[in-house]
């Protein structure tokens, strides 16, 4: 019965858009050693590292207690449309030795998108004498004008002292809860691509859509813009644009156009057709997005925003070269795999598309070349059956598609071979990362 050794090694790779020369570190220590269970990292300059996990404690949210007062709920949040109402019980225990009075305040937070108006909250009863140990309930009603603007609206119920002399930055009321209300409207366009995050060549073009959707009664403009975002550098990791000096290019938001309609017909889908010319020589990732300009009152800002990511990747020159001895006649085995997540939104795809991984693999003993043989080649993807992006209201059931959300790429070679020191050469292909071990079989 063969026996396998302890020769086990995983390298995860990262070859991320660093790779501008091709230019490679060697590294002193070998990289085969027995698996563990902590993660080695090689970098783009081949330097191993740990990845220790982190572990994050719970967060628990208290309710509203202070040394004088138990409030239940401690916060209370509520999603409602103009001239709608809601109401809600609160109830105060008293932890004091003597007795009291509750005036309850409503006190506004100063880091809310929208102020709250005395008049939508009502509380009864309006003041009461609690005595040592007395738990008393109050009804919170909640009324929405129907002129009311649409966001969130965030407050403090203060049932105990209220200075208001005294400012915090962010205020703690004793004996106080928090209020949060989102008024929203029903909007009439679905956005249904959210995002474009794709990895790109220098010197290639590439095409996406974005999907939109009137489930309105009426025609709605629309105006797209590309709005420019941070642009961050492979180099430097800064947040500007390189000077007119600088050695390198970056995508500048010239190399994007739009195609769209100016109307998005009743009950109809319309499309956004986003065109990338992406320069020569560029380098490091592009950040923006496309404002849809929708003139839908329902729609909050971001909501009618699609991010674009781009990454600009560069396919490495020089091969990843590992080291390793065997000390008998042995049966060698090779695994390679690449794991490659999905970029761009199943909503769509770049009509450039994206090629599979490749691997070109040799191995040497001394000056001669192995004959490694494939013994296999597996690919495998994670699919899921649900809908595409985030919508309001929610996308009807005929909506639910198949999507896959990432796929791996393994190949296993095979050679016998005498005792003696080896060589691995492994140049990778349309991929920016892969895993490979190096089994020794007796």
């Amino acid at each position: 019965m063969k026996k396998i050794l302890s020769y086990l090694t995983i390298g995860l790779i990262a070859i991320s858009s660093l790779f501008i020369s091709g230019a490679m570190a060697d590294v002193e220590s070998p990289l085969i050693r027995p698996l563990t269970t902590e993660a080695k990292l090689v970098s783009s300059d081949y330097a191993v590292s740990s990845m220790p996990v982190e572990v994050e404690e719970a967060v628990i949210y208290p309710e509203g207690i202070s040394s004088k007062l138990l409030i239940k709920p401690g916060y209370s949040s509520l999603k409602l449309q103009p001239g709608e109402s809601r109401e809600f019980t609160v109830s105060v225990t008293s932890r004091e030795n003597e007795t009291i009075t509750i005036d309850p305040k409503l006190v506004m937070q100063p880091y809310t998108e929208n102020y709250l108006e005395d008049d939508w909250i009502d509380i009864s009863p309006e003041s009461v004498e609690l005595e040592p140990d007395a738990e008393q309930e109050f009804i919170v009603e909640v009324s929405i004008p129907e002129d009311a603007d649409i966001g969130y609206y965030n407050a403090f119920i203060v049932f105990g002292e209220y200075n208001e002399e005294e400012s915090s930055t962010y205020p703690r009321y004793d004996g106080s809860m928090e209020l949060s209300i989102e008024v929203w409207i029903p909007p009439s366009v679905q956005v249904l691509t959210n995002y474009i995050n794709d990895r790109v060549e220098a010197g290639n073009s590439y095409d996406y859509e974005i999907k939109l959707k009137n489930v309105g009664d009426e025609d709605i403009a629309m105006d797209p813009q590309v709005v420019l975002s941070d642009i961050y550098y492979a180099e430097e990791s800064i947040a500007y644009r390189f000077d007119e000096e600088s050695s390198g290019q970056v995508i500048d938001i010239s190399a994007i156009t739009l195609d769209a309609p100016s109307v998005i017909r009743a009950g109809e889908t319309a499309t956004v057709n986003l065109h990338l010319e992406v320069p020569e020589a560029t380098i490091g990732s592009f950040s923006a997005s496309v404002d849809l300009g929708i003139d839908d009152p329902a729609l909050r800002d971001w909501e009618e925003q699609v991010q674009l990511y781009f990454t600009v990747w560069q396919q490495p020159e020089e091969a990843f070269v590992r080291e390793f001895s065997t000390n008998a006649n042995v049966t060698i085995r090779i695994e390679i795999s690449s794991t490659q997540y999905t970029y761009y939104p199943a909503s769509g795809n770049s009509a450039s598309g994206h090629e599979g991984p490749f691997f070109e693999v040799t191995l040497n003993k001394g000056q001669e070349k192995a004959n490694l043989q494939l013994v296999s080649s597996t690919s495998k993807e994670n699919v899921n059956y649900g809908t595409t992006g985030t919508v309001r209201p929610l996308m009807p059931a005929d909506n639910y598609h198949y999507q896959t959300g990432g796929s791996t790429y393994t190949e296993v070679y095979e050679v016998s071979g005498e005792a003696g020191e080896w060589s691995l050469s492994i140049l990778p292909e349309n991929t920016e990362s892969f895993e490979y071990s190096i089994t020794v079989i007796n």
